[in-house]
């Protein structure tokens, strides 16, 4: 490996050193390698990702409200939490999180304004509200 490129790793291997960081939907491909490079950065990196249980390992039933409900609170939890743990500093936010929703497959093939709105909703509001 040539100096230059030597030079230019060790001062980003630790560029985000002392920065806070989170990652939705780091359980798996982009958002697992970002938050990984995050961290190999030096910075302190909160993850969510989607699960299928709870805490305790049994199943998120109910309705689409109750779980959602749930979803919402845990994200509230984890903002307090980086605020109590961070000093209320996040410097660094990766809204990976996305929903590939059954109106994908439903739509394929059809023009992007032809699609109706649902879709657009089911698939983006996972990681933009």
């Amino acid at each position: 490996m040539n100096n230059v490129l030597q030079s230019f790793l060790k001062k980003m291997s630790k560029s985000l050193s002392g920065k806070v960081c989170l990652v939705t939907g780091a359980t798996r491909g982009i958002g697992k390698g970002i938050a990984l490079q995050l961290g190999q950065a030096g910075g302190t990196v909160y993850i969510t990702g989607r699960t299928l249980t709870t805490d305790k390992g049994d199943p998120i039933g109910g309705s689409l409200t109750d779980t959602a409900n749930e979803l919402n609170s845990d994200v509230e939890e984890l903002f307090d939490r980086i605020s109590k743990e961070q000093d209320g500093r996040l410097d660094v936010l990766v809204n990976n999180a996305f929903n590939t929703a059954q109106g994908l497959k439903e739509n394929m093939g059809q023009p992007f304004w032809e699609q109706p709105i649902t879709m657009w909703d089911a698939v983006n509001n996972v990681g933009l509200r």
